[in-house]
């Protein structure tokens, strides 16, 4: 189908009942908005907008233009979705969302598998922080998310992959240091006594930031942030020479064997994991190429 912009040109002013407003929401000129909505309302014989009223508003052909429209867009979908199935995933395309630190973590665990499996697939990574994935999920420009619990928008589901746990970093020469400990553990005294101390976090936003500022919430603690960064990595190897305390996932200790200079503890009771999700849209239907990227992914990580 020719790619056909009266929807949502239409549904951006309606949006913002301006036209002018409309135009910088897509990012073309105000001119060439108006000058598209005019000769769509001369081809078609009728007036789509009431230019009558402040805001602009949908006259009765406007409403019925943009609810036939949606019916055709969606139609077409599920026609693209029927020939993609069709084909046997011999081509598709996922749109992959996933955050900077699980990207560097899990990738390279099974994305080369996948892409063994259905080379004619294309996978399209956009990465960014969970308030980012979330949005753009929502919004269908993402199909399929890898992100950390907690979600905060209703408006996705997720399944689970697997569990890992999370640690507290306390960095030799801290007043919480304990010399003789080399083994990770439970933390020995109350988290509260967290209160007010220098902390090395992820910026706002990420997935683990999420479930770090609802530790904090849950045993009332207000850190002292000394730094804010988003590499996970970077807040480790700041934590290990002194800077302040973090908390980071298990897979930073595991996967990328990192020296250890400091004291880990586990928190919680039960205590804390950094669950790893695969979330998509609630309302939405997943394309053949995006189901098979679920069950590949959920098969792939059973073993957890």
């Amino acid at each position: 189908m020719k790619e056909d912009l009266s929807l949502e040109y239409l549904l951006a002013i309606q949006e913002y009942g301006n036209i002018s407003h409309a135009a910088n929401a897509l990012f073309v000129s105000q001119p060439y908005l108006s000058t598209y909505i005019k000769n769509l309302e001369s081809k078609l014989g009728v007036e789509l907008l009431n230019r009558q009223v402040t805001p602009l508003v949908l006259t009765y052909a406007g409403e019925l233009y943009i609810s036939y429209m949606q019916e055709i867009h969606e139609m077409h979908e599920v026609m693209m979705r029927d020939i993609e199935a069709l084909n046997e995933l011999k081509k598709g395309r996922v749109v992959l969302g996933i955050n900077p630190i699980l990207a560097s973590h899990m990738l390279y665990d099974f994305l080369p598998e996948f892409m063994d499996k259905y080379p004619g697939i294309e996978i399209q990574l956009e990465e960014g922080t969970a308030n980012e994935m979330e949005a753009l999920t929502l919004q269908n420009k993402i199909d399929i998310c890898i992100s950390m619990l907690p979600i905060k928008n209703t408006g996705l589901v997720y399944e689970k992959l697997y569990e890992e746990n999370i640690y507290l970093v306390i960095p030799k020469g801290h007043i919480f240091y304990e010399e003789n400990n080399k083994e990770i553990k439970h933390i020995p005294f109350p988290p509260s006594k967290l209160n007010h101390q220098k902390f090395i976090l992820l910026k706002p936003g990420l997935g683990l930031r999420r479930l770090t500022d609802n530790i904090f919430d849950h045993y009332a603690i207000s850190p002292t942030i000394t730094l804010e960064t988003n590499n996970i990595e970077n807040a480790f190897r700041l934590a290990n020479k002194g800077i302040g305390m973090t908390i980071i996932p298990e897979c930073i200790i595991t996967r990328d064997q990192l020296k250890i200079e400091s004291n880990l503890y586990t928190l919680g009771n039960p205590v804390y994991k950094n669950s790893v999700v695969i979330s998509y849209k609630k309302d939405g239907v997943l394309s053949p190429a995006a189901s098979a990227f679920l069950k590949f992914a959920k098969k792939r990580y059973l073993q957890f």
